[in-house]
């Protein structure tokens, strides 16, 4: 091959690569227009038209869920249960009144449409088997979480006893004590100690957390077999009370005074996950399905991919953030102070309404 065609040959060849661009990446033809986006994620206030304190919501669906609070009032605290079914645009009290004496109602917990339990300030725990009317289940210490995992069986703790009930809430059972062992200036300590938070993954797999040990860490307790047994599986930094959350039975998070931290084999190991997430820290980190949410005051962390990337947003709402619910990837709440519930959801990229803000796009918006 002459010099002038082998030159020709290589220009030919260079031409064809840049065209291509690089290794791997899709090819596009020169001019082409880059795709549209289709939808976009927004936050959208579907506010109570009073000034109430919104302490806690849950919804089971993307349309049917509760939020719970009160009014502070002459007449006491104004304790109230509103429901809605079709995601906020109407809301109807279903226990409590704003304008009342009655104590404030918060941890709300479902297990389905029908079944649910909420704790009132006078230290009754309120349940409904229908998802309409409530009546009083027993007495109940209003700050503690807990977990039912069926219709009747549920779990709560009270310092370092994990209790058990059989009947829905009526009576409890303590079944489990905290107690561990660590190493303080290179010596070993048998201590009591205190629980901090509660999460079942599955009906079968829980987990429960010390709070703080002699040796700044927290303990992390489990059971495979829906609370019938636990054991201790690992020890990670001084974790904060609530926070821990499941994506399944063996991946979760935790926040702790090191920052967010995460499990992949079912509380084994814990590793250091690089988002920031300042401040106190309260609220369980919740999922559906891939995408999981960590909010609070201003706060706003979230995943897209089973948490094995994190990103964190400032939420720029009217009031802080003080519980969130993420019933399905594409749809959360959340509520605060003045009567503040805002929706997340994604939409067409040409909606809009009144008061709507920007969110950041999970998946589904994408």
């Amino acid at each position: 091959m002459s010099r002038l065609r082998w030159c020709a040959a290589v220009l030919a060849t260079t031409a064809a690569a840049l065209a291509q661009g690089p290794k791997g990446a899709p090819q596009r033809a020169p001019g082409a227009k880059t795709e549209t986006p289709q939808f976009k994620a927004i936050w959208e206030p579907v506010n109570y038209p009073e000034d109430v304190e919104l302490d806690d919501v849950f919804f089971v669906s993307p349309d049917v869920g509760w939020v719970a609070g009160l009014k502070r009032t002459e007449a006491g605290e104004g304790g109230f249960i509103m429901h809605t079914v079709d995601g906020g645009v109407h809301w109807n009290i279903q226990a409590g009144d704003p304008h009342s004496g009655a104590r404030g109602v918060t941890n709300l917990f479902f297990l389905d449409p029908s079944h649910g339990w909420a704790a009132d300030w006078s230290g009754a725990l309120l349940r409904t088997t229908d998802g309409e009317t409530w009546q009083t289940a027993g007495s109940f210490s209003t700050l503690h979480p807990y977990a039912f995992v069926s219709p009747a069986v549920g779990y709560s703790f009270d310092g370092g006893r994990l209790q058990r009930t059989g009947d829905a809430g009526k009576s409890w059972k303590i079944v489990f004590n905290c107690r561990t062992s660590v190493e303080v200036d290179g010596l070993k300590r048998d201590v009591d100690c205190s629980f901090a938070s509660l999460r079942f993954a599955t009906p079968q797999v829980g987990y429960i957390t010390s709070g703080e040990l002699p040796d700044h860490t927290s303990a992390v307790f489990k059971t495979a077999n829906g609370g019938a047994t636990w054991a201790l599986v690992s020890y990670l930094p001084h974790a904060h009370e609530r926070t821990i959350g499941f994506a399944d039975s063996e991946t979760g998070f935790i926040k702790t005074d090191s920052g967010l931290m995460g499990t992949f084999d079912g509380g084994r190991t814990w590793k250091g996950i690089p988002v920031n997430i300042p401040g106190g820290s309260d609220n369980p980190i919740r999922f559906a399905g891939r995408v999981g949410w960590y909010a609070e005051n201003n706060v706003f962390a979230y995943t897209g991919n089973g948490g094995k990337r994190w990103l964190s947003a400032d939420l720029r709402l009217p009031a802080g953030v003080i519980a969130f619910s993420l019933p399905a990837p594409d749809r959360g709440y959340v509520v605060g102070q003045h009567g503040m519930i805002y929706r997340y959801r994604v939409v067409p990229v040409a909606y809009t309404s009144k008061g709507m803000l920007p969110a950041p796009g999970m998946p589904a918006a994408q």
